[in-house]
């Protein structure tokens, strides 16, 4: 399983297999994504045509959450405070193969009852994303070292929230594998071996 992480973590065995850095200006070593941060429509498209060949993660308000499932460079819907993903934006993402996040770290920077409303919105999203077999990936989104947690707390969270952390697993691996690995052609061919 990958981590998704908005910075670069040291060399820490927290049980994933490794990290994928999540940055605006990536470094590209490793595995490692865009993120585009976009108010309104006409801005993200603004910003995709800049992005080469890599992961790319949206960042957006829930208006253009909805834009954003139908661009075709876009992979991850990334998980926020701000982002409230309506039933049709989930049932669109399972259309267009776009993955939702659930990140950890937006639950450790809030509190009372903040926290108490993000908690019933991810079981709200979580009962749509189970509905449509939505693409979705499980993550610390940890934005420092301290937010940083385990495999096996993450998988615990959201296991209590109905998400299938197996599923999980295997739609991070997709998007990685898109990108990162040559002998992927397109989901579910691969090159077995290069004659000479």
């Amino acid at each position: 399983m990958f981590d998704f992480v908005r910075f670069c973590p040291p060399k820490i065995d927290l049980g994933f297999e490794n990290f994928v850095v999540l940055s605006e200006n990536p470094k590209k070593e490793g595995y490692y994504g865009y993120i585009v941060r976009a108010e309104n429509p006409k801005e993200l498209r603004e910003k995709l045509r800049r992005i080469e060949n890599a992961i790319v993660a949206v960042d957006c308000t829930s208006e253009t959450c909805r834009y954003a499932v139908m661009r075709k460079k876009v992979d991850i819907i990334l998980d926020s405070e701000r982002r409230e993903l309506d039933y049709a934006t989930i049932k669109l993402a399972s259309e267009k193969e776009v993955a939702i996040e659930f990140g950890l770290s937006k639950f450790l920077k809030t509190k009372r009852m903040r926290r108490s409303l993000l908690f019933a919105r991810l079981s709200q999203e979580a009962r749509v994303v189970k509905k449509f077999n939505t693409p979705f990936i499980i993550s610390s989104s940890a934005e420092n070292i301290y937010q940083l947690r385990t495999r096996k707390q993450i998988e615990t969270f959201f296991s209590y929230f109905g998400l299938d952390v197996k599923k999980a697993k295997f739609f991070a691996e997709n998007i990685v594998r898109r990108y990162f690995d040559e002998k992927y052609v397109m989901d579910g061919f691969f090159v077995e071996s290069q004659s000479p």
